[in-house]
């Protein structure tokens, strides 16, 4: 990194007093590089010079209401300014409410914070079905409630990140339009971390109020070849108290890191942001992944990252449902596991198994099914090999045992199946049962398989759930219902039952009973 003297002399150690750090309020996702949950009160009607930092009032990103907007009364007795013929940008999806089987109006009549927290609070579920019943409500194109503005749009965004989804992150975030300082902060974060940065910051340039955060104008700056503007920008921030000592101290390493040679790097901070990890990387000081939030995994993704580092990663993202199977298959075979014990063992067996599928050979996969089976269950992989191996094993004329294994992972990947009922007993003829939707042959084999077996026959909303539908917010009942059954097969059978139930009748059919075969079948206690 080449820079001038001057900006040596500017950065050298002791050059600025250290300021003390602004008090700024927590954010919605810690690790995000700006502040999320600051206060916003109700835009008021009458019009206002812009602001690069927009008081009570202000619209977001403008400093100022819509033109020609005017107050409604909203229920909760606030006020909601609305721009007539504007389009909903807080109703922007990926996906269509005929696609997903939901109804278009389903976050109407509730409050916007609440649905924010529930989605926010929304646990990863180990059920692919419940990860993508999940997605579903995310990238849903439907109207938000009144008053909402992006509360939710920032919400749904958000639950992507913690699920370190980046790539549907950013197709929502850019079909939305990254033009307000809360949209901008997640675009910036996630440009950061897959390393198309570039793209935020020729944006910044051409709208710097999206940003009034610092740290990220002397980051692009010096992106973009201005090292000296970089190190004024960063001694005016510092000196005005703008930057905290502790970041001046990362980014003045980032801009001239010759001048810290010989010093001991500080700690990382703690939440550590994109912006930190890139800029600790850029100095030779990279964060191991293995701790931070999910979204951080998507960069040991990399080439240049070790093989070791890239598969525990890619396991990660794709037991969250962020990464293919198909892709953590190609990680896993990339070459040769270089020792043995942990990962290594696990990638072993996979290979093996991999390799004998494909040369289609029913003794082979019979002996290695287990090994594999084993390793990664023992990872809480076990729905992940059943994606990754169910369908290509269902194909196969496999022993009696091994045919049962292959049909489990099948059901779990909601593959077609070979195997007669005749040849299956207990949880497995159950579940089979519950796939097809026949009548089980044989009674359920617990109080679990008899509740999800009730739910996915119940015509009326559950009573818990009752109110919530009576008034049309079937959003919050979903994700009420989602969040209930995130412990699977160890969710009180009652409560299984009405929120399967609940999936069924709000649409989502089709994975309410791929749902509960997949909480019966993957259960952690067997």
């Amino acid at each position: 990194m080449a820079a001038c003297a001057l900006v040596g002399l500017m950065l050298a150690p002791g050059a600025v007093a250290a300021q003390g750090r602004a008090d700024a309020p927590l954010s919605a996702i810690p690790w995000l590089s700006e502040t999320l949950d600051r206060p916003e009160p109700a835009p008021r009607a009458a019009a206002r010079p812009p602001d690069p930092n927009p008081g009570p009032g202000a619209v977001p990103g403008t400093g100022q209401p819509p033109d020609g907007a005017r107050p409604l009364p909203a229920p909760s007795g606030d006020i909601t300014v609305t721009q007539l013929g504007a389009p909903d940008r807080a109703a922007t999806g990926l996906m269509s409410a005929r696609r997903a089987g939901l109804p278009e109006d389903l976050w109407q009549g509730t409050d916007p914070d609440k649905l924010a927290r529930l989605l926010r609070e929304m646990p990863i579920h180990d059920q692919p079905a419940l990860r993508e019943a999940v997605s579903r409500l995310v990238l849903l194109e439907a109207a938000p409630p009144r008053g909402a503005r992006d509360a939710l749009l920032l919400a749904r965004i958000d639950a992507l990140l913690i699920r370190g989804a980046l790539e549907p992150a950013q197709a929502l975030l850019e079909r939305a339009g990254p033009d307000t300082p809360d949209l901008f902060r997640r675009w910036f974060d996630i440009l950061l971390l897959s390393g198309t940065e570039d793209r935020a910051c020729a944006t910044l340039a051409a709208k710097p109020e999206l940003s009034p955060n610092y740290e990220t104008r002397v980051f692009c700056l010096a992106r973009g070849g201005r090292w000296h503007t970089a190190a004024l920008t960063l001694e005016t921030a510092t000196a005005l108290g703008r930057v905290s000592p502790e970041m001046r101290d990362r980014l003045a390493r980032f801009l001239d890191p010759e001048i810290f040679e010989g010093e001991p790097m500080p700690p990382p901070p703690d939440p550590l942001t994109p912006l930190d990890f890139r800029l600790l990387e850029a100095v030779g000081e990279p964060v191991p992944t293995s701790h931070l939030p999910l979204a951080f995994a998507q960069t040991d993704l990399r080439h240049i990252i070790g093989w070791k580092s890239q598969i525990e990663a890619a396991e990660r993202l794709a037991k969250s449902g962020a990464l293919s199977v198909n892709r953590l298959l190609g990680i896993y075979t990339a070459r040769q596991p270089a020792a043995s014990g942990g990962v290594w063992d696990r990638v072993a067996a996979i290979q093996a198994l991999d390799i004998a599928i494909t040369a289609g050979q029913p003794d082979t996969v019979a002996a290695r099914l287990p090994a594999a089976a084993d390793a990664m269950r023992a990872a809480g992989l076990e729905a992940v090999l059943a994606e990754m191996f169910g369908p290509r094993l269902s194909r196969l004329d496999l022993p009696p045992q091994s045919a049962q294994a292959a049909h489990a992972l099948a059901l779990i990947a909601g593959a077609p199946t070979r195997l007669p009922a005749t040849a299956l007993t207990g949880r497995l003829a159950f579940a089979t049962a519950l796939a097809a939707g026949t009548p089980p042959a044989a009674a359920a084999p617990d109080a679990l398989a008899s509740a999800l077996h009730a739910g996915l026959r119940q015509d009326t909303v559950p009573d818990r759930y009752a109110p919530l539908v009576a008034r049309g917010q079937w959003g919050e009942a979903l994700l009420r219902a989602l969040a209930t059954l995130a412990d699977g097969a160890l969710t009180d059978p009652v409560d299984a039952g009405d929120a399967i139930a609940l999936m069924r009748l709000a649409g989502l059919d089709d994975l309410a009973r791929q749902a509960a075969v997949e909480i019966l079948l993957l259960d952690p206690r067997s």
